[in-house]
C-alpha cells in the first residue's frame, strides 16, 4: 500500500522559511559585529600611547564580543530548529 503524503500547508512553510531567513541573517550580522568589535579592539591597541588599550577599552570589547557572539549562536540555533521543524512535517 502506496502511504499519503500530504502537502505541507503553505501559510507554515512559508512562516517556517520566513524564519529561517531571518536567523540566517541575524546569524551574520551579529558574527559581523563580534568580529568587528575584536577588529576595533586591535585598533585601540595601535592607537594607544603605550601600545597597551586600557582596562575599559579591553572590558567594553570583550563583552560586545561575547554577547553578539551569543546573539548570533542564538540565532543560528532558531534558524535550526526552524528548518528541522520544516523537515519533520
Amino acid at each position: 500500500m502506496q502511504s499519503e503524503q500530504r502537502e505541507p500547508d503553505s501559510a507554515r512553510s512559508y512562516s517556517t522559511r520566513m524564519t529561517v531567513t531571518l536567523a540566517r541573517k541575524w546569524t551574520f550580522i551579529f558574527g559581523l559585529i563580534a568580529v568587528l568589535a575584536i577588529l576595533v579592539g586591535a585598533g585601540f591597541a595601535n592607537m594607544s600611547a603605550s601600545d597597551a588599550p586600557t582596562t575599559l577599552e579591553t572590558d567594553v570589547v570583550r563583552w560586545i564580543a561575547l554577547v553578539f557572539g551569543l546573539l548570533a549562536l542564538g540565532a543560528y540555533l532558531i534558524g535550526r530548529n526552524a528548518r528541522g521543524r520544516e523537515h519533520t512535517d
